[in-house]
């Protein structure tokens, strides 16, 4: 049953309506899966609640509403709205978000190992890296509880940072939240110094010196998708990948003074790996020259193999289909786009797919049209009819020979998919004037679609020959009473 948003707040309607609790929160949220009103569209609900309006956890909460509002970084979870409102005597705080999941809820379902593990995690680890240094060098500002809860992950399978609950000036202003919420904190995640002065002595450190730590943490949870029980764990780094030990072994370093900025590590080779550069080529698509892009799509199609296929289909396939609606993919860009989308099944397929396609049927590139009717032996199977007829069938209208050549032989391989009727009322009828075209190679294909579609209504003529000849036979048959 779904819980009702119905308080009211100075003629204020929250407008968001919570579903089911979604595992794995941060800290002292419960987080909800929202669904907008009247919109219907999705998001991340937080929610806390306390009777005293003074709660510490309310007075954090608050900071990490009004913190996250204020934000503005990639790899940072994106605020949408927020709200504080009474409800049966008590106080609530609501925190809408873009929509997402918990790490550990993706990495399990996912469940990838070997270099598959390592390139997804490689990318998340990378991004949620640059938030830190984002935080702690250029704002000069302390998260405090860098961990696995504290990373979502969104419908892309982007890791975001959340959970900013307790975040404070490196400068540790008076009455600052990591004092207010340290029992958020586990004694595991807090490095040594903390644990013996207290938080009043990071001061005396570099802004990176605690999340550096907290770094440390989260990448032991990644890698071991086990949460951090005691300090001990750390020192357990089997999971680690070699190229990544160092780094790791640096940031979790006893003298804080000596801890790696995360800057630092963002510079590592092994999280800047080919599903990294792939990604940030087709984000950054429109800033391209032709000779980076021709290059690029060249050699694309042989790394997909090394990336999990959840990641193709999630994070890739969306990057690809942008990248030819609106980011001046060249036309070969079409093939990688159809490998991945040949993994999916016909529903996926249509989703996620036959848009694209649809629309660069109707480019005004001619190349990109002649590829697409070219290749369409390799997805016409997860065309319907009515895509074919209006998507494919126009093309042989096209002035330009050889999309006119592609269109013919794209009759010729969706021609199970047209009816007899089709056939003698539609195809024929257009595709005969190009019998006396000048140009040989649209004679020979039309030829070909006359001969394929003669054909089909010969079949469908013999067939309801056969039809009628049964009925006949088993109306002259003799009755036995």
């Amino acid at each position: 049953m779904f819980a009702k948003l119905t308080a009211l707040v100075g003629g204020y309607s929250f407008p968001y309506e919570l579903q089911e609790t979604l595992p794995h929160p941060w800290g002292q949220w419960t987080h909800y899966r929202g669904v907008h009103k009247e919109d219907g569209s999705v998001a991340s609900v937080f929610k806390v609640s306390a009777v005293d309006p003074n709660d510490k956890k309310l007075v954090v909460a608050r900071n990490g509403v009004r913190r996250l509002k204020m934000l503005r970084h990639p790899n940072i979870l994106a605020f949408k709205d927020s709200a504080e409102v009474q409800e049966k005597g008590a106080t609530v705080i609501y925190l809408v978000t873009q929509p997402v999941r918990s790490l550990k809820t993706v990495l399990e379902e996912l469940d990838l190992q070997g270099q598959h593990r390592d390139e997804y995690l490689a990318m998340g680890i990378l991004h949620i890296t640059n938030a830190v240094s984002f935080l702690n060098n250029d704002c000069k500002l302390i998260h405090g509880n860098i961990c696995m809860d504290a990373v979502v992950v969104t419908d892309t399978l982007d890791w975001k940072l959340h959970g900013f609950d307790l975040l404070s000036e490196h400068a540790l202003p008076p009455d600052h939240c990591l004092a207010h919420g340290t029992w958020l904190v586990g004694s595991q995640y807090k490095p040594a110094e903390v644990n013996r002065g207290g938080w009043d002595v990071v001061a005396q450190s570099p802004p990176w010196a605690v999340d550096a730590w907290g770094l440390g943490c989260f990448m032991q949870e990644a890698f071991s998708r086990q949460y951090l029980q005691s300090v001990e764990n750390l020192r357990q780094t089997d999971c680690i990948p070699q190229a990544l030990l160092g780094d790791y072994q640096k940031l979790l370093s006893s003298t804080p003074s000596r801890r790696l900025n995360p800057a630092k590590v963002a510079e590592c080779k092994f999280l800047n790996n080919r599903l990294v550069g792939l990604v940030a080529f087709l984000e950054n698509i429109s800033v391209k020259d032709l000779f980076e892009k021709e290059s690029f799509f060249k050699r694309l199609t042989g790394v997909l193999e090394a990336i999990p296929s959840a990641v193709l289909i999630q994070k890739v396939l969306p990057l690809l289909s942008h990248a030819l609606e609106f980011g001046g993919a060249p036309p070969h860009a079409i093939s990688p786009l159809l490998q991945i989308g040949n993994t999916l099944d016909s529903h996926e397929f249509n989703k996620r797919v036959v848009p694209t396609l649809s629309k660069l049927f109707a480019s005004p590139d001619r190349t990109v049209r002649k590829n697409l009717l070219e290749s369409i032996d390799t997805y016409v199977q997860n065309l319907t009819t009515q895509t074919i007829e209006e998507q494919i069938f126009v093309h042989l209208q096209d002035s330009f020979p050889p999309a006119k050549i592609a269109g013919l032989r794209a009759m010729v391989a969706t021609a199970q998919y047209h009816s007899a009727e089709d056939a003698a009322l539609r195809i024929l009828p257009a595709v005969s004037p190009l019998a006396v075209e000048p140009v040989g190679e649209v004679r020979g294909a039309t030829l070909q679609v006359l001969d394929c579609f003669t054909t089909k209504l010969k079949e469908a003529d013999a067939q309801r020959a056969r039809r009628v000849l049964k009925k006949k036979q088993m109306r002259n048959a003799p009755h036995n009473y």
